[in-house]
């Protein structure tokens, strides 16, 4: 016979969903419609706050997408060139600089996690806001080649800790039926410091003094100070407190980021606590590490879509076309100042694209975006190289508008479908005691195939021109046909319940859990379970 509290939640569950069922399979209205539509309320609203935690841990995306960007006006910056890059290895240095700040950044991605997930979400960014900070400075004070190169690999370490670290964060702070929205705004923050690196670059052209091109690495350390201030008036992640053990503090953080006016007494913050502390207490003794990924089937289909996500979005030469847009443009026959002018144009566009993603995330399913952004994406392409073949070099007015405007298609087209839905899939599909390990997997394989398509990038276009388009495509078609038929869906999942999708146990479901405490409040109990007065 079912005990008391299996017939409650019983009846709280068949509130939720409105019905019950018969001996038919059919279903019928509930009785108490009321008690439905609280626990939708409750499970469809976000709170100021959460949105006002989301924006600045987006800084760490900002700080990320600055210091990865900042050498892209830079390489076309007068001063720069003539002190660096008037050398027949040009080429190859430019493709060292921008190589170097990715290799960095992948040791950073493999630094963060064992950092974030023993000391925290939040000193793990302090740290990485430091290094930033740190060789910002010397990268403005770089006196040869050599010292740039080894400061701009340091500066990609720290980009590279706070740029894996930060969707994690982000997630876990999110509720689960807007969490794509807010952790997209990781790509937000990414394409907005690519705007303002250009922006200032522009403005830096009209500075005629050998001090130029040093401008914007001073900006770049401030912008690190900005992010490590904005550090204080962060939470700590419930779910990391969680593990710790710090189970009351993890409460009251979820109480205060998820409570809104429609769930004023914190029934989803709590009905939440109760979901992660079961998984917490479920997976505490499960081993760790990469070598138990690797060697258990349900995590090894993680790793797998971990990696291919990447593979796929940087397939599309994203990276190295965002880092050469005022070159390539230069390529086109544009002056300088036409050049800084286009990179603005092409950034605006792409933030522009980020905050359609944002909007479509939490109502287009995830893998229908990667899957149409990942064909048409290499559509776009297919144009671009036709257009280079024909008209790159020649005259031909028109011909050479449509190879520009085609970078500012594939710019925003890239940004509505891809951008954001990778960085809030790539962070969802890890359990909790892993997720610190699952991050360095997919940001591991986002600069690794960032290194393999940008650093040759120089060189492959002075080479083969246009034919180098075709490689993204190549590589794009194949890894999207791959998502199409193997990633799993994971749109309005609570984190722990995305578990299920890769054959896992789910210890408590979030809605049969926010039924019972809407349960409680209807039958005069508070939310810890004791009577009201």
């Amino acid at each position: 016979m079912a005990s008391e509290a299996d017939k409650t939640q019983l009846e709280t569950s068949q509130e939720f969903t409105g019905s019950e069922n018969n001996d038919n399979g059919a279903s019928k209205p509930s009785s108490d419609s009321g008690s439905g539509d609280a626990v939708k309320a409750v499970t469809h609203s976000v709170s100021w706050i959460t949105y006002q935690v989301i924006i600045t841990a987006a800084l760490g995306g900002y700080l990320y997408g600055f210091s990865a960007n900042a050498i892209a006006g830079t390489l076309a910056q007068p001063s720069f060139i003539a002190k660096f890059l008037s050398t027949p290895d040009a080429a190859q240095r430019t493709d060292g600089l921008l190589g170097g700040f990715l290799a960095g950044a992948m040791v950073g991605s493999l630094v963060q996690a064992p950092l974030a997930k023993h000391y925290g979400r939040r000193l793990c960014n302090a740290v990485a806001a430091g290094i930033v900070i740190l060789s910002g400075a010397l990268q403005a004070a770089s006196v040869n080649i050599a010292m740039l190169l080894v400061f701009r690999v340091i500066c990609g370490i720290g980009a590279g800790m706070v740029f894996a670290n930060s969707p994690v964060y982000m997630s876990e702070v999110a509720p689960p039926h807007a969490r794509g929205s807010l952790v997209g705004m990781q790509g937000v923050g990414v394409v907005t410091a690519y705007i303002l690196c250009a922006v200032f670059n522009l403005a830096f052209s009209y500075v005629h003094s050998s001090i130029q091109w040093r401008l914007i690495f001073i900006v770049l350390t401030g912008m690190g100070v900005v992010h490590l201030i904005s550090l204080y008036f962060l939470p700590e992640s419930p779910r990391w407190l969680m593990e710790q053990g710090r189970d009351d503090e993890a409460l009251a953080i979820l109480v205060k980021l998820h409570k809104t006016k429609t769930d004023p007494n914190g029934v989803l913050a709590h009905a939440e606590a109760t979901q992660i502390k079961a998984q917490v207490e479920t997976e505490k003794n499960l081993p760790g590490g990469f070598w138990y990924i690797f060697t258990t089937r349900h995590l090894l289909k993680r790793a797998y879509c971990s990696i291919l996500l990447w593979v796929m979005a940087q397939g599309t030469g994203i990276t190295a076309i965002a880092n050469l847009v005022p070159v390539l443009m230069g390529g086109l026959g544009f002056g300088v100042t036409l050049q800084m002018a286009l990179g603005v144009v092409w950034t605006v566009c792409a933030v522009i694209g980020c905050g359609f993603n944002v909007v479509l995330l939490d109502r287009v399913p995830r893998v229908r975006l990667l899957v149409v952004g990942g064909f048409g994406s290499a559509a776009i392409l297919s144009v671009m190289a036709a257009l280079q073949k024909f008209y790159l070099g020649t005259d031909d007015g028109p011909g050479l508008n449509a190879a520009v405007a085609i970078y500012f298609i594939f710019g925003a087209f890239f940004t509505t479908t891809i951008e954001c839905t990778a960085y809030a899939y790539g962070s969802e599909i890890w359990p909790t005691h892993l997720r610190s390990e699952g991050s360095t997997l997919v940001f591991a394989s986002f600069f690794g195939n960032s290194i393999a398509y940008s650093a040759p990038v120089t060189v492959g276009l002075k080479n083969i021109g246009w034919k180098f388009y075709m490689i993204f495509v190549v590589v794009t078609v194949i890894s999207t046909i791959a998502i199409w038929f193997t990633f799993p869906e994971t749109i309005g999942l609570p984190l722990e319940e995305i578990n299920a999708k890769f054959g896992e146990q789910v210890e408590v479901d979030l809605k049969s859990a926010v039924a019972a405490e809407v349960g409680q409040e209807k039958r005069g109990e508070n939310i810890t379970g004791k009577a009201t007065a």
